[in-house]
């Protein structure tokens, strides 16, 4: 019948997640050095703003209704961070529905929350 694949420890614990024609897969260390610029960006917009991460992402996880919050913030920066995470263009990211692309954006912060904080020295919750 079917292979029996064995999962990997990191495959368990970092998952894929499909979400309509994306893969959205947790950065690796080499995506962390494309994205790093566009997260200094948003974070930056988001001092200037008097925002913190806490506020965007209470309890560690990023709600669809907060996520409005952070396009307002900065939508440029995370239309260029889902379309490398997800190495699609920018095109095809706009072409994707409201429900798919905010889904995105969760499931990315989602998987790399940790990295977003402890890469980029940011204090805050697990």
């Amino acid at each position: 019948m079917g292979e029996n694949k064995t999962k990997t420890d990191e495959e368990i614990l970092f998952p894929e997640v499909t979400i309509g024609d994306l893969v959205i897969k947790p950065w690796t260390f080499g995506k962390l050095f494309e994205i790093s610029a566009l997260l200094e960006e948003v974070l930056d917009k988001m001092d200037a703003k008097s925002i913190k991460l806490e506020d965007i992402a209470p309890e560690g996880f990023m709600s669809y209704t907060t996520v409005a919050r952070l396009f307002t913030i900065a939508s440029p920066e995370v239309l260029k961070i889902v379309a490398l995470t997800t190495e699609k263009t920018e095109e095809e990211i706009k072409e994707l529905s409201m429900q798919d692309g905010i889904k995105a954006v969760v499931t990315i912060y989602n998987q790399n929350k940790e990295i977003i904080k402890n890469a980029l020295g940011l204090p805050g919750q697990t």
